[in-house]
């Protein structure tokens, strides 16, 4: 057994599905389907229940579900622990966001930091919510840039970062681009094409919906806005996305329509409060907390005053 049989049998555990668990670890499916077959041989029985809807854990693999955990965690820990007895080893922080560092400017920030801590290496890991929050569970991140909306106070610290007012995007050609607000209760009957299932974004829209109640027809979701607005342009739906993400290419083509509710989302430095930080990843909460202050940032609204350290 190895330590890349581990990995995979957590991402198969993970997303509960061979092909994404692949995808994720990116290498083939059939590679990832063989070393974890090879892993069972050697336990002497199966792991996973295999099945037309997916994959779930048998009674032994939630046992070794347990080790595995475990020892995925202080493997790491103890690299970074070890690390630094390495004249040749560079500090370094790990830093998971989603993809919207750049539409909010926040790579400047991070750009700033690497610029004062030229010792320092930043690695930057962009995915969905769910799998940032995952990595920061098994300790493979130091810190992420996430929605905070929806983030547990009792597990992780936030330094609010930007406020952001959420959209309804269409095309310049939809008969809502002649509206200067729309009432929730407008869009009932409206195709709509969203950002994936547990985006915060997505839950914040959804759940507003309810209490007008109805859920929206959407028929399409991605995991990245840049798809959406694609979709947008060409009339085929609309979207509900934050303020700061619809300036792009297609932004000629489309209208940003403001509800008569307002309905914002925080983006945030998100810290685990399990764990202590490593010097480098305390630098850059450091960094930006120094930048970002109450009252937040509304997005368009100019820069943030400064702030103290923590």
């Amino acid at each position: 057994m190895n330590f890349a049989q581990l990995e995979y049998f957590l991402a198969v555990t993970r997303f509960k599905s061979f092909c994404h668990a692949a995808e994720s670890a990116y290498v083939s499916q059939s590679a990832l389907s063989k070393q974890i077959k090879a892993m069972e041989e050697e336990l002497g029985t199966e792991l996973f229940v295999r099945g037309s809807t997916g994959v779930s854990l048998t009674p032994a693999g939630e046992t070794f579900l347990r080790f595995a955990s475990s020892t995925s965690t202080n493997y790491e820990n103890v690299i970074m622990r070890l690390a630094q007895y390495s004249d040749s080893a560079q500090l370094r922080v790990r830093v998971g966001a989603l993809p919207l560092t750049s539409a909010y400017d926040l790579v400047t920030d991070l750009a700033d930091f690497q610029a004062d801590n030229l010792g320092v290496q930043v690695d930057l890991c962009e995915r969905n919510q769910d799998e940032i929050l995952k990595r920061l569970e098994l300790h493979r991140l130091d810190v992420a840039i996430l929605r905070t909306d929806l983030i547990s106070p009792d597990e992780y610290d936030c330094i609010p970062l930007i406020r952001d007012e959420i959209v309804i995007v269409c095309s310049n050609q939809h008969p809502l681009a002649r509206q200067q607000r729309v009432s929730i209760n407008e869009l009932k009957d409206t195709r709509f094409v969203m950002l994936e299932e547990h985006s915060g974004v997505y839950t914040a829209f959804i759940e507003e919906c309810g209490k007008h109640g109805f859920f929206p027809n959407v028929t399409f979701t991605h995991a990245r806005h840049e798809p959406l607005m694609a979709v947008v342009t060409r009339n085929i739906g609309i979207t509900a996305l934050p303020r700061g993400l619809t300036h792009g290419r297609n932004e000629s083509s489309i209208t940003c329509v403001p509800l008569r509710e307002p309905l914002y989302t925080v983006v945030g430095l998100v810290i685990p409060k399990d764990r202590a930080l490593t010097p480098p990843a305390e630098r850059l909460v450091q960094h930006f907390a120094a930048r970002y202050t109450a009252p937040l940032k509304v997005w368009g609204e100019g820069p943030p005053r400064s702030a103290p350290h923590l």
